[in-house]
C-alpha cells in the first residue's frame, strides 16, 4: 500500500522539490500552501495522510506550531515532521510533549536525509488514522 504524505509550506519551490523527491520514491504527496488548506483536506477520509510535514512559519510566525496542536488533538497517532529554518529553537514549545511524536529537521535538508527520516517515522508506528 502506498503511503500518503501531506506537506504544508508556503514556499512553492520547497513544495515542488519535496513533492518531486517523495513522489520519485513511491509516496503519494499532497502539497498545501496553507494550514487551512491542509485542515480542510482532512475532512475527506480518503486523503488522510500517514505523515504530515509542517513548516513552522507558514502564513505566520507560528502557524505550523498551532497546527501541531490541532493535528495532534484530532489524530494523536499521526506522525509529523517539522521542517523549519528555526531548527531546535522551537523545542521549548514542546515542553511536556511526547518526543516520539515530535521530529524537527532544519532547512535545507539533503534528500537522502529527508527520505531516511520519513522511512524511520513511518516504520515507527502503523497508526490507525481515525480522528479521536
Amino acid at each position: 500500500m502506498t503511503q500518503r504524505i501531506a506537506h504544508v509550506d508556503d514556499d512553492p519551490d520547497i513544495r515542488d522539490t519535496v513533492c518531486q523527491i517523495l513522489s520519485a520514491h513511491g509516496y503519494l504527496v499532497d502539497s498545501y500552501p496553507t494550514v487551512g488548506d491542509f485542515f480542510n483536506s482532512l475532512n475527506n477520509p480518503a486523503v488522510i495522510p500517514d505523515l504530515a510535514i509542517l513548516d513552522v512559519m507558514v502564513e505566520s510566525m507560528d502557524a505550523g506550531l498551532n497546527a501541531y496542536v490541532e493535528l495532534h488533538e484530532r489524530f494523536p497517532k499521526m506522525q509529523a515532521i517539522f521542517m523549519t529554518s528555526l531548527g531546535d529553537m522551537i523545542l521549548p514549545y514542546f515542553e511536556n510533549k511526547s518526543q516520539e511524536w515530535i521530529c524537527i529537521i532544519e532547512k535545507p535538508i539533503e534528500p537522502s536525509v529527508l527520505l531516511s527520516i520519513i522511512r524511520d517515522r513511518l516504520s515507527a508506528t502503523k497508526p490507525e488514522m481515525s480522528p479521536s
